[in-house]
């Protein structure tokens, strides 16, 4: 559904808004499978669709028990229907004992839970109805049944019909399958993996359809299994009444863009917030600034209302909707500022490759193209500063609404526009303390992540910041702390900075003489040591998320009296196509200056394994760099002394008297 921003895996069955109930991903435990938690069964699902686009959709499952950290979880099967478009009832619901008895479930063991407005007024979020159910005496080895259906009294998309339906490769499932009646005219596109599809058949003037599948030893979770996965890698089902992802667009465009025509409100509105402003770049950035920061995110889940935008009067009197109602204001925002914008469909998990089959699933959020601007915004991903996107949003097919070209990839963003500089002045005792301060500037998104995390930093919280975050790097100290500049017109800016002062009273914890690997004492999101911890990387086997930045970090550091540095790491220097790092250690009158410079230039988007492997392996002499440590003796000004005298003495030849 376009309402939802979730980053996810998910290739279960969407209908409307959200279809719940037990998790796809529990595993089972069988003597095949030794382990694992749950059987299913049975997973029968059936799809009777109509020449319209409505359809009856039937669930049926049994799902043994094996292990008793399931049963909570078992107990209990809920499932969800848009009352407003469709209808849904249980059929059948019982628990089978292990020796055989079937135990009905009583009518009190169910609950119903509606979503209505006041007075007989409409909801304002969801008309989603909720059935629950509850299986009486359940144990280890006993097995849990349901059977219900859900019809549609009204198709999403008039004439229109498209599904996506998966199994879990980590479920056991002994007898699954996926059963689709539909009118034979009906011009129906079909698309399978790791199914078995069985002959075609007929039912009157239906066309029966099957596909059976059967996974008797689950796939156990590893890290082959990291990184991004393609469709076609899981067993799965795709229908589509859809020619192409164009259709889709047209059939979205059809209810949706009408709503983006600017009305006499919008207009007023957008004056008000451009202002004096001519710029058009400027007058975008104003515009997409204000309804991310002034919109606030409520999903819709009422009927069609899961794939058509509310009016912009509603949006407006709320102050609130979902991805749709963003970037439909906006685009009429944009329309009365003469600025041309189009919406655009893109996936919100991790769905990297659209499927050749166009189901509208796959294309569940909607974003903001500036063409004159080249540029793709999201006003509902808060945080995000114009110019930029959401991580997961970056090299991903996308489909342009209203567009002549209506596929697309947003384009991966240089690592360039993302940068970190750090500079700590500290002072270390001869008690192994030390004082100090650190001054951080971000650029980029985290500038706005890091401001509206300083914003929401109140009372208690920013009093105890210093403290805590010292103490999570195993300090024990206090400081005080400048939040930086937090003014309301620099909520989206993509620069931000702030500072903290402190006092530590063990910054050097190895006793008197010991030696510790130098980082910031506050932990930050693009530090240079992090790279000190990649010595153990292993490169994926897929396709990764993956980002660059430019990070610099200097220190200077004045050693009092009572303590020294006795050995510094040695300077290293490496230039490579995606790493470049320089890392310099300095003694000087009284302490040490270092220097340390990453620069990774990986675009933000995907990497491929290969790209990966090249990158870990420019990684890892950086990584060893990093590791190198600072060693250090502190002494008493007696001990000094002493060791002075012994010094001199040493420097007088025996017999002889030292020369005045």
């Amino acid at each position: 559904m376009f309402g939802q921003w979730r980053g996810t895996r998910s290739w279960v069955r969407t209908v409307a808004c959200v279809l719940a109930g037990w998790g796809m991903g529990v595993a089972a435990q069988t003597a095949d499978a030794p382990g694992v938690s749950t059987v299913f069964k049975k997973w029968h699902a059936t799809y009777d669709v109509a020449q319209d686009g409505r359809a009856s959709y039937t669930q049926e499952v049994l799902n043994q028990v094996m292990h008793p950290g399931a049963l909570e979880q078992a107990k209990q099967f809920s499932f969800s229907y848009s009352a407003g478009i469709q209808s849904g009832q249980v059929l059948e619901a019982y628990t089978l004992k292990a020796d055989g008895r079937r135990i009905e479930v009583p009518a009190d063991n169910y609950q119903t839970q509606t979503s209505d407005g006041r007075n007989g007024g409409k909801p304002l979020f969801s008309d989603r109805t909720r059935i629950s159910v509850v299986f009486p005496d359940l144990a280890v080895g006993d097995a849990v049944g349901v059977k219900y259906r859900i019809d549609d009294k009204e198709a999403m998309f008039p004439g229109a019909f498209s599904v996506a339906h998966s199994f879990s490769p980590y479920a056991v499932h002994q007898d699954s399958q996926i059963t689709l009646r539909a009118p034979r005219g009906l011009d129906l596109r079909y698309e399978a993996h790791g199914l078995q599809e069985q002959p075609e058949a007929t039912e009157g003037g239906a066309v029966v359809r099957q596909w059976r599948y059967r996974n008797p030893e689950p796939r156990t979770a590893d890290e082959a299994d990291a990184g991004i996965w393609r469709m076609d890698e899981m067993p799965v089902l795709l229908v589509s009444s859809f020619a192409d992802y164009e259709a889709i667009a047209r059939a979205y465009g059809e209810r949706a863009l009408p709503k983006a025509q600017p009305t006499p409100r919008v207009r007023e509105l957008a004056r008000s917030i451009v202002g004096p402003q001519t710029d058009p770049r400027e007058r975008a950035r104003l515009l997409y600034e204000w309804v991310s920061t002034h919109i606030t995110y409520a999903g819709n889940c009422i009927g069609v209302g899961a794939v058509v935008p509310r009016d912009t009067d509603v949006v407006l009197d709320n102050k609130m909707g979902d991805c749709k109602d963003h970037a439909t204001l906006l685009q009429a925002l944009l329309a009365a500022e003469g600025i041309r914008s189009e919406q655009v469909l893109i996936n919100a998990g991790e769905l990297y490759d659209l499927p050749a089959t166009p189901v509208v699933s796959t294309v569940n959020h909607v974003l903001n193209y500036l063409p004159e601007l080249g540029l793709y915004l999201d006003a509902t991903a808060k945080q995000v500063p114009f110019g930029f996107l959401p991580s997961n949003a970056y090299a991903k097919p996308v489909i342009h609404v209203g567009a002549a070209r209506a596929l697309a990839t947003t384009p991966a963003e240089s690592a360039d526009k993302t940068a970190q500089r750090v500079h700590t002045q500290l002072k270390i005792n001869a008690q192994g303390g030390a004082t100090g301060s650190l001054r951080v500037e971000f650029k980029g998104t985290q500038a706005a992540h890091m401001r509206e995390y300083m914003r929401d930093l109140q009372g208690d919280a920013e009093r105890d910041f210093v403290r805590k975050v010292l103490a999570s790097a195993g300090y024990k100290g206090r400081g005080v702390l400048d939040k930086g500049d937090l003014a309301e017109g620099k909520a989206l800016s993509d620069q931000y900075g702030f500072g903290v002062g402190f006092e530590i009273d063990n910054y050097l914890q190895g006793g008197m003489q010991g030696a510790f690997v130098l980082a910031p004492v506050v932990g930050l999101p693009l530090s240079v040591v992090r790279y000190a911890a990649l010595d153990d990387f292993t490169a994926p086997r897929r396709r990764v998320r993956c980002y660059g930045y430019h990070s610099l970090e200097t220190y200077d550091i004045v050693l009092e009296r009572g303590v020294a540095f006795t050995r510094l790491p040695d300077n290293f220097k490496t230039r490579n196509p995606q790493l470049n790092y320089s890392g310099s250690y300095q003694r000087t009158k009284n302490g040490a200056k270092v220097v340390r410079e990453i620069h990774d230039t990986t675009p933000q988007g995907l990497c491929t394994p290969e790209y990966m492997a090249q990158w870990n392996a420019q990684a890892e002499p950086i990584a060893q760099s990093l590791q190198g440590q600072i060693f250090y003796k502190r002494y008493t000004v007696a001990s000094r002394a002493a060791q002075e005298r012994g010094r001199s003495a040493k420097a007088t030849p025996r017999g002889k008297k030292k020369r005045n």
